[in-house]
């Protein structure tokens, strides 16, 4: 469960005021260092009283005690203890000597005799990592026990300090509380009666530590806003335990609870919600461990029921996940009563400094952030109270380093009023009947031309300030707070132009079937042109959307966390019901999830599920195109087009919603409605083929693998590795070492040694007469799977005409068509609306001119490509995309080359852009798809790296003819191919079938066997 609302306490600042005494303690002080003491005022100077119930009491400070120790020493100079009268007054003298010192500062410290003795009894640093309070005096009954530390702090004299070459009269020291306080709301769609109930009986916290380290409660300070700094001593005590257990009820602990309706929001009661309570002022111990990712350490939260089910959840400080409950933490946890417990998204925390709130007569506006960092792709929530009638966000930004300001709703997506164009910005919300409200800071930026050979926006990294102002009705008397943003963008951002099938889009999303997490989809949109989500309603029982941003800090860095870490849930303050998005402008950003209730696919085995999800939006003021967005859960082999899946008698290409391109696909060279796919349809894995030591963090230039030792990427756009077809088995050189190689997708193998620049060798996958069994030694489909065909696996596939093209209707009898065994083809019969026939290499057609190809009928080799190359582009029921599968989408995308882009280059784990193949007829509620990354491949002669990102690289099991002819022979240019394996090639601009030589090193897409 997520935490709704978190934040860290308001530190205490104490001001010591170092003055120089001018007379002497007693001889014991060694010669030449001179007396003096410390002035301390203001133990109790904060004037905030606090919003929540409980907050001037957990200020309170009722002892103190001071340790210095020597700095270059360690040895403890000072250790005295004030309680009572002493801090009664304005100030309080310490007797210290000049010098160099670390000091410590412990308040409220436990009345126990065995504790007092311990500290009394310190006389080294070394002496405070052992020491630990127990569990018991960290409760709603005692006063919080409090730390600070101040370093290298110089006593000089004149009653002035020196730290860090800084010569000053006062030292700010921040209190830290070692304990942690909980506040809850709980809400529930069903009454749970009143502080009577015989439903709801109360909450408990248990695995609570039984003790906590005083070492634990340094620094004094965090890191950031959100960003806890970890403590900078080892605790070397008593060990700790986690069997503490604090159980408050309605019959015992009744001061604790408020039952109350009016917590409930009108989002809440829109919802259903009809009963809230509140629970105040839980303290508890704080509970700190090395590794924050240990569930078993989490402090358990349960909401207990006298009779039903008690749902209960782990406390979660960060996402990341963080279990550690930090000292000064603050918990503000609004849960929704059902299993399993259900929370908002959890802003960022309230700020750390006192200083920060900013109170002026009655005029408030309390602001959790003043300075916060973002990518490019995720958000930050920035949380804000005030009693003022109106709060906004001004108009206008300003870019460090620039002149002129910027319009904030092109910095910002959607969060300045614009009473024109954007009356009522999504994502900012205030409800002035509460005082509470927030912003959720994503970044938009411009439709800019930064780049070639696509549209990109600017690159938005830069430091900017924005205004947060709380006014009257009328604009006046305005109480104004700054906020820093500091925004790194890592990758490249594009405009989203559906007219271009491939600018920049996502057309697709994955999920494996246990995962519900967040899937992005964005995409640059006009500032002020609006945009909607539908989730269609036959898919309501396990989509679910949102347009609240990402707030894993780590998106849009090489280093984003588990996207199963951050769940979809529905923004209420927006009135989102999880199944549509509207009142939306500029940036399109939303996010796509699984239902925690949807279980629909059970295992890894299971049949995948498929929908879709609409997405409108306005390009003019007459246009606003719908894209389809399709998705799939579930990594199990399926069909695209299955068996009894008819093939249409008609042509299109897939740009502006489909041409017709009949005219300029001969019949002779494609399947036609009479034709059946029932020959070769399969069902086709999601995921590449990659090894072990691939998939993992070492990156390796190849591994060698097992007969089906290959194992499948993570992710379906991951490239994974290249595998040769085959190396010689009938050589009489042992190449045994060879078999099975898997390459590294990303790294060039420049060598004109073996494997590469071989000569071409006789192969066929079954075996044939003198022909090895190459299956045999070279499948790496684990098992249950095997390579797809094109066409047959025992004797060679032509797949068209051969060996050249004719005219339509020719007499002449010196060609063959072969158009037949594609009806055998699981690639084209089963990726493809409408499969093609024929060979889309250069030398399948020795009588075309291999340089002019374009303007005629055909292209290279037989291969249909029609007129300017119109039949090999974007073909109907193909996408050339980005795919948001929980690894693309949470990454920079980079350019591998120009126009070629992917994520994470450079390391095995690389993944592109590629191409969506779908089968997509409502009427038949048939939603299926499939995605092939553009992998590139290394050359057969050289072992280049080529075309990633450009083009995906696919072998086949089927071999096919020899192109022998003279003809083919044109300088020191020869096309001829004695032996060739069938491949795929999967590109934005050509969707190829073409015989190719052995030794590529290609991709592997499996089918199940």
């Amino acid at each position: 469960m997520l935490i709704n609302r978190q934040r860290i306490y308001l530190p205490l600042s104490v001001l010591f005021m170092f003055s120089l005494l001018t007379s002497c303690f007693d001889e014991k002080l060694e010669t030449n260092v001179k007396e003096g003491h410390v002035t301390i005022t203001g133990i109790n100077t904060r004037s905030y009283a606090g919003s929540e119930p409980g907050d001037g009491i957990d200020d309170k400070v009722e002892t103190l005690r001071i340790l210095a120790f020597d700095k270059a020493t360690n040895v403890c100079k000072s250790n005295a203890f004030y309680y009572g009268a002493a801090l009664t007054g304005t100030t309080l003298q310490h007797p210290i000597k000049q010098g160099e010192y670390n000091f410590i500062f412990l308040c409220n410290e436990p009345l126990h005799q065995d504790i007092q003795t311990l500290l009394d009894g310190i006389n080294h640093y070394d002496d405070v990592k052992s020491i630990a309070y127990p569990a018991e005096f960290f409760n709603s009954d005692y006063i919080i026990p409090m730390i600070a530390e101040n370093r290298g702090v110089k006593v000089l004299a004149g009653g002035k300090i020196e730290i860090n070459n800084t010569v000053s009269t006062e030292l700010v020291v921040k209190l830290r509380r070692l304990a942690a306080r909980v506040d809850v709301v709980l809400k529930s769609k069903m009454d749970l009666g009143d502080i009577n109930s015989t439903i709801f009986e109360g909450v408990t916290f248990s695995n609570l530590p039984n003790r906590v380290p005083l070492v634990h409660g340094l620094p004094s300070d965090p890191v950031s806003g959100w960003v806890y700094d970890n403590p900078t001593l080892t605790y070397n005590g008593t060990a700790i335990t986690r069997n503490v257990i604090r159980k408050f009820t309605l019959n015992d602990n009744a001061d604790y609870f408020e039952i109350n309706p009016a917590f409930l929001t009108s989002a809440d009661k829109a919802n259903d919600l009809i009963w809230a309570a509140r629970i105040k002022r839980v303290i508890v111990p704080s509970s700190y461990f090395a590794t924050k990712t240990t569930e078993a350490n989490a402090v358990d939260f349960t909401v207990n029921m006298i009779k039903d089910y008690s749902p209960s959840c782990k406390l979660q400080i960060l996402s990341d996940p963080d279990y550690t409950l930090p000292a000064n933490a603050r918990l503000e946890l609004t849960a929704s009563i059902r299993e399993p417990l259900e929370v908002n998204i959890k802003p960022s925390p309230w700020t750390s400094d006192v200083n920060d709130w900013e109170i002026v007569g009655n005029r408030i506006l309390n602001v959790s952030h003043e300075k916060v960092k973002m990518t490019d792709l995720n958000g930050v929530r920035i949380s804000f109270w005030s009693n003022m009638p109106v709060v906004r966000v001004l108009n206008t930004v300003q870019k460090q380093g620039e002149s002129t300001k910027r319009i904030t709703n092109e910095v910002f997506n959607c969060l300045a009023i614009d009473e024109t164009n954007n009356p009522n910005p999504y994502r900012f919300y205030f409800d002035p009947l509460t005082g509470s409200g927030y912003m959720d800071l994503l970044i938009d930026g411009t439709n800019t031309i930064a780049g070639s050979p696509h549209l990109r926006t600017e690159n938005m990294t830069g430091t900017y300030t924005l205004i947060l102002s709380a006014e009257e009705q009328d604009g006046k008397n305005a109480l104004q707070r700054e906020i820093e943003v500091v925004v790194t963008q890592e990758g490249l951002r594009f405009v989203n132009d559906p007219t271009k099938n491939g600018q920049g889009l996502f057309n697709g999303v994955f999920f494996k079937h246990n995962q519900k997490g967040e899937r992005i989809i964005t995409g640059q949109h006009g500032v002020n042109w609006d945009w909607s989500v539908e989730v269609p309603a036959e898919f309501r029982d396990w989509l679910i959307v949102s347009a609240t941003p990402s707030f894993d800090p780590g998106v849009g860095t090489e280093s984003p966390e588990d996207a199963e870490k951050y769940h979809v849930v529905p923004n209420q303050y927006k009135g989102e019901t999880g199944y549509n998005i509207t009142g939306l402008k500029g940036r399109i950003y939303f996010r796509i999830g699984v239902k925690e209730s949807a279980n629909f696919v059970a295992n890894k085995d299971a049949t995948p599920k498929f929908g879709y999800v609409n997405l409108k939006y306005r390009l003019s003021a007459t246009w606003s195109p719908t894209m389809t967005i399709f998705i799939r859960q579930g990594e199990a082999p399926h069909y695209i087009y299955g068996p009894d899946d008819p093939i249409p008698g008609e042509v299109y290409n897939g740009w502006n919603g489909g041409t017709l391109i009949s005219s300029e696909v001969r019949e002779d060279m494609r399947l036609l409605a009479s034709d059946s796919r029932n020959l070769g349809a399969a069902e086709f894995s999601p995921l590449n083929l990659t090894t072990d030591g691939l998939a993992g963090n070492g990156n390796p230039a190849y591994e060698n693998v097992g007969i089906r030792g290959a194992r499948f990427v993570d992710f379906p756009s991951q490239a994974g590795a290249f595998f040769q077809w085959a190396v010689d088995m009938g050589s009489n050189t042992d190449y045994s070492s060879y078999y099975r190689r898997a390459y590294n997708p990303t790294k060039s193998l420049n060598s004109t040694a073996f494997p590469w620049g071989y000569e071409e060798f006789p192969i066929m996958w079954d075996g044939a007469t003198g022909i090895s069994v190459y299956k045999s030694q070279f499948e790496v489909c684990p098992p249950g799977y095997r390579r797809p065909t094109d066409g047959y696996t025992n004797k060679i596939s032509i797949n068209g005409y051969y060996p050249y093209l004719p005219d339509v209707g020719s007499s002449a009898t010196d060609f063959e068509d072969h158009k037949a065994d594609i009806k055998y083809s699981e690639l084209r019969t089963s990726l493809f609306l409408v499969p093609f026939a024929g060979n889309a290499s250069s030398n399948a057609d020795y009588k075309t001119t291999y340089t002019n190809v374009v303007s005629t009928n055909t292209g290279p080799g037989t291969y249909p490509y029609g007129k300017s190359g119109t039949a090999r582009k974007q073909l109907k029921n193909t996408s050339f995309t980005f795919y948001s599968d929980g690894f693309f989408d949470r990454r920079p995308i980079k350019e591998a080359s120009s126009g070629n882009y992917g994520v994470s280059l450079g390391n095995s784990k690389v993944a592109y852009q590629g191409v969506l193949y779908y089968n997509f007829d409502t009427s038949k509620k048939i939603y299926r798809s499939v995605f092939f990354p553009a992998t590139g491949r290394l050359n057969n002669k050289s072992g280049n790296l080529e075309s990633a990102g450009s083009t995906g690289y696919y072998w086949s099991s089927s071999v096919g003819p020899g192109y022998n002819r003279s003809e083919l022979i044109s300088g020191t240019n020869d096309r001829r191919m004695r032996y060739g394996a069938w491949s795929l090639e999967s590109a934005y601009n050509a969707h190829n079938m073409r015989l190719s030589y052995q030794g590529f090193a290609q991709a592997i897409r499996c089918v199940r066997e």
